[in-house]
């Protein structure tokens, strides 16, 4: 029979909350893949949380002006791999990879992947539940690349860009609960996205307005043009 003791640490030592603790089964539904994925680059930092506990709860401290900038893939393509990788008496690290796939080819997206290639990017991704984690960092960032790829199948089905980012970090993917501020470039407004309680996703314009609460598993598509509209699917 278990007895519970009322010090958390269960040894009369004072509580650490770095030290072992219980993994309990979580009672939600549990939704696969990735729904949404921001980068910003590497350099946009003035200083990072890299001590304290794994959660991030505050917003990011990032240079006047920087922004993060959304890499649009075809629904259900987009992964996160986190392996861990012992080095001996070095310790651990976690060999971080993201991959997705950028439907067609245009000249905009080609322009516009040209300025990624090579680059030092911290990235933010949201799964299906509704989860944000940072994935990498300003001193372990991850390197962007894509490989285009048209005809390769039957009767030329693909037409795309395979894209791919990869990067080592001491620490595991880092769970965020603070906001981050999406470029306006070809929008209206800037749009400021944030974690709520749930797990929900909130979406304020810069004057802190509320313009969509999107639940776990679901998605929000802001359109580009004169305005900025929001479609919950």
């Amino acid at each position: 029979m278990a007895v519970q003791s009322p010090n958390p640490s269960g040894l009369g030592l004072p509580y650490d909350p770095f030290g072992l603790r219980n993994i309990e089964q979580e009672p939600a539904d549990n939704i696969g893949g990735l729904e949404a994925v921001w980068y910003t680059l590497a350099s946009n930092f003035r200083s990072w949380p890299a001590a304290g506990e794994l959660l991030i709860r505050q917003d990011l401290d990032l240079v006047p002006g920087a922004v993060w900038y959304q890499l649009v893939s075809t629904r259900y393509t987009v992964r996160h791999k986190q392996t861990p990788k012992a080095l001996g008496r070095h310790g651990d690290i976690y060999q971080q990879q993201l991959q997705g796939v950028l439907p067609r080819h245009t000249a905009g997206l080609a322009a516009g992947l040209e300025t990624l290639q090579g680059q030092r990017l911290v990235f933010l991704t949201r799964d299906r539940n509704g989860e944000v984690q940072l994935v990498g960092t300003p001193d372990q960032p991850l390197l962007y690349s894509d490989t285009f790829d048209s005809g390769a199948e039957a009767f030329g089905q693909r037409n795309n860009y395979d894209w791919r980012a990869a990067g080592d970090t001491v620490r595991r993917a880092r769970p965020y609960l603070g906001s981050w501020l999406v470029s306006d470039r070809g929008l209206e407004h800037a749009v400021q996205l944030g974690t709520g309680a749930g797990g929900l996703v909130e979406v304020r314009d810069l004057a802190g307005n509320l313009m969509a609460t999107v639940p776990a598993g679901k998605t929000v598509i802001v359109r580009s043009g004169f305005r900025v509209a929001f479609t919950i699917e």
